[in-house]
């Protein structure tokens, strides 16, 4: 198994970085791109999504589009109180 690079965070925390978590993990994925949805606090978002080499590229998403993105990953089924 890979060894796992970590960061320390000044209170002791230690955290993978994400691109050695995301190598660890690819064959999970199923050989289709990785993306992720990314919520600010404001309501905006970022769609990141695998580009070439192994970057990322990300497009900001305004409170209605991410509203829009998170049902349609989701369904409305997410947005229901318990």
């Amino acid at each position: 198994m890979k060894e796992v690079r970590a960061v320390t965070l000044p209170d002791g925390q230690t955290h993978e970085l994400l691109p050695d978590a995301v190598a660890r993990h690819r064959h999970a994925f199923g050989g289709s791109g990785i993306w992720a949805v990314v919520i600010m606090p404001d309501g905006s978002s970022f769609v990141c999504r695998e580009a070439d080499g192994g970057a990322m590229d990300a497009e900001r998403l305004d409170h209605r589009q991410t509203i829009s993105k998170l049902i349609e990953i989701f369904g409305l089924n997410a947005f229901r109180g318990s």
